[in-house]
């Protein structure tokens, strides 16, 4: 292990501590890799230690206006994708922002999901299901036996003939459903589609577990705060896209709650 200064913009982590790699020939194509190393963002418990928690070195140090982060992917070349120490940035949110606590005890952030919908119906799919939101993943995964169910609800043809009548895919989530378009859960290239869904088989206790990657996280903005152990959801905002009604409600919760959930899901 090593220690060095570590600068993100004007916030300095003094002799922060981290695992440095001398021989990389066990790491497949590192030298075509546009990054130097992994920066870490997972809650305390994942970490090596506490001086290796990013996050937790700065709210020690006081540097951070609010103990959190947030994470906006750009879903064209036309912005760039950020992460905020601090801050929530508004202008990257096209509705209101809600807050989900995180379950488990693995140090991801983790979420339940109460149940799989397609076209906004609920299937029945899931129940007492956990994910982790996680920007290191590039795909969507999930346990095999619902991802299967799931190839088979969506129907995605290989040729893509069905790709403009494909239905919408959500997660319910707090009494939200969290959705995602064709396009974000199939692959499509040429004449060829299949759906982006990779198996992920967890054995309990840290399992079974869905994982929010990339796709999903180009469609939401998250926050994730370090202090009250929760992550905030937000339809992302991207220049030149008219955002979708993509936050609606679970027809399961009470009116008090579907008047709020229709209110996160108006257009900004």
């Amino acid at each position: 292990f090593c220690k060095d200064d570590l600068r993100i913009g004007e916030l300095v982590v003094e002799q922060f501590m981290f695992a440095e790699a001398d021989n990389t020939s066990g790491l497949r194509n590192y030298d075509r890799m546009d990054f130097d190393g992994v920066l870490g963002l997972a809650l305390p418990k994942m970490a090596q230690g506490k001086d290796f928690s990013l996050m937790t070195r700065l709210q020690q140090t006081s540097a951070l206006k609010n103990g959190l982060f947030s994470v906006f992917l750009s879903g064209s070349d036309a912005e760039k994708s950020e992460i905020t120490f601090g801050a929530v940035k508004h202008e990257h949110m096209a509705s209101e922002l809600f807050w989900v606590d995180v379950t488990g005890r693995t140090g991801y952030w983790e979420v339940q999901i109460d149940d799989i919908a397609i076209d906004g119906k609920p299937q029945g799919l899931c129940t007492d299901c956990r994910v982790a939101v996680d920007t290191g993943t590039s795909q969507l995964a999930g346990p095999s036996k619902i991802v299967g169910q799931l190839r088979d609800a969506l129907n995605v043809a290989e040729d893509c003939s069905n790709f403009e009548k494909l239905p919408k895919l959500g997660f319910v989530v707090a009494g939200r459903v969290l959705t995602l378009a064709p396009a974000d859960y199939t692959d499509k290239l040429g004449n060829t589609c299949e759906v982006s869904l990779m198996d992920l088989d967890i054995p309990p206790p840290n399992g079974p577990l869905f994982v929010f990657g990339i796709p999903f996280l180009q469609r939401y903005y998250t926050v994730y705060d370090h202090v009250n152990s929760r992550v905030g959801f937000a339809v992302a905002k991207h220049v030149g896209e008219e955002p979708e009604m993509l936050l609606t409600v679970n027809s399961t919760v009470d009116r008090a709650d579907a008047a709020k959930a229709s209110f996160l899901a108006t257009r900004r």
